[in-house]
């Protein structure tokens, strides 16, 4: 077990503790973005996935498929978007 200080320097903080926090909210990240992407095409889970803010590997990993393919994806979305944009 790994102990440290806080900044404050008063506090005790179990770090293995946050450690195994971060990774609990790794996986429920995974889960809920899992559940968002269920049943769609990819194009839409790529869509939906990076509208979260994750990056090309992440996706990759979720949608089951390269972080190249994720990229090529994402770049013809903005660039239809672009098109949509000026069409306006």
């Amino acid at each position: 077990m790994v102990w440290g200080r806080t900044r404050g320097g008063s506090s005790i903080v179990n770090l293995d503790y946050e450690q195994k926090l971060e990774s609990e909210l790794r996986i429920i990240r995974r889960l809920l973005a899992l559940s968002l992407i269920d049943s769609k095409k990819q194009r839409e889970q790529i869509k939906l996935l990076a509208s979260t803010g994750m990056d090309r590997h992440e996706i990759a990993e979720l949608v089951g498929t390269t972080a190249g393919t994720v990229s090529v994806e994402m770049s013809n979305l903005k660039k239809q978007g672009a098109r949509r944009g000026r069409r306006t």
